[in-house]
């Protein structure tokens, strides 16, 4: 069976349309509303959704729902949009064509492989931003890390397990995906904005989104980001310590600065070398958690 996946909150405007348009191409429509305070369930459910509810914990949460629900009801592949009208229905084929004809795992419907998608340039930089430090955590090549327009096979969807509540939830799909060693390609997609009003909270979105994207890179790369900082500044303290000493056993001279200097950044660079060790160690122990 393939499921058409939709997060919802306060999309009642919207979401019918977003339903009606994706039930020719599935064979069923969860909504999954996330605590919507107006009729979002309701009218999810009269265009002919199944509609699952939830307190309001955030897209990600409502991404987990959605994984756990495809899998209760064994889905072969679980297609998940936008219930804002961002995305096309009409292009469900196209990424579902990538799980049954090419046999990859998950399809991402990229914003950046269509020139008819005009996206306004702050937008476009931030995306490209937080993608390309998720490809460097995934060793993917991925254009649009942050496209929530996705297929899933079933091996994808028994395999991914998401826990973030937030919108980081798109990176860390990513990551689990690269860790389960599951096969991505990218199609090409169209995006409309219109009605938007996302971009007035987009710099915040942005920076919050970034900062999660980091934190799970460097949990599956601690070395790169802790220990080679960390000696770096071990090594800055040992250079300060050996001016201190040479001054004071020359020259009788007590450079305070210097001794200071040498005992913080070297406590300092320890503490991240021991930190990258102990994260290297974890990560490696429950890789397959993340």
């Amino acid at each position: 069976m393939k499921f058409a996946c939709i997060p919802a909150y306060n999309e009642e405007h919207s979401i019918a349309k977003v339903v009606t348009k994706s039930l020719p191409h599935v064979d069923r429509v969860i909504v999954c509303d996330d605590g919507s305070t107006d009729d979002t369930a309701k009218v999810a459910r009269e265009a002919g959704a199944t509609v699952i509810t939830q307190t309001n914990q955030g897209y990600g949460a409502a991404i987990s729902s959605l994984f756990d629900y495809a899998r209760k009801e064994n889905a072969r592949i679980m297609v998940t949009l936008d219930g804002d009208g961002q995305h096309n229905p009409d292009q469900i084929p196209i990424l579902v064509d990538a799980i049954t004809t090419h046999n990859v795992d998950v399809a991402i419907g990229s914003r950046f492989l269509d020139d008819s998608t005009k996206t306004s340039g702050y937008r476009k930089t931030g995306i490209k931003i937080i993608t390309s430090a998720t490809n460097y955590g995934t060793n993917f090549k991925v254009s649009d890390s942050q496209s929530g327009f996705r297929a899933y096979s079933k091996d994808a969807i028994d395999a991914i397990h998401p826990t973030e509540q937030g919108m980081a939830v798109s990176t860390e799909i990513l990551l689990k995906i690269s860790n389960k060693g599951l096969s991505v390609a990218e199609v090409p997609i169209t995006v409309s904005y219109e009605g938007d009003t996302s971009e007035q909270h987009s710099v915040s979105h942005g920076v919050g989104v970034l900062a999660n994207t980091i934190k799970y890179v460097s949990i599956k790369h601690p070395l790169q980001f802790y220990g080679i900082p960390g000696l770096g500044l071990i090594v800055v303290g040992i250079v300060l310590g050996g001016i201190f000493l040479d001054r004071y056993l020359n020259d009788a001279t007590i450079f305070y600065g210097s001794l200071m200097g040498s005992v913080v950044l070297f406590l300092l660079g320890a503490i991240l070398s021991v930190t990258a060790i102990i994260l290297f160690s974890m990560a490696n122990l429950i890789r397959d958690r993340y």
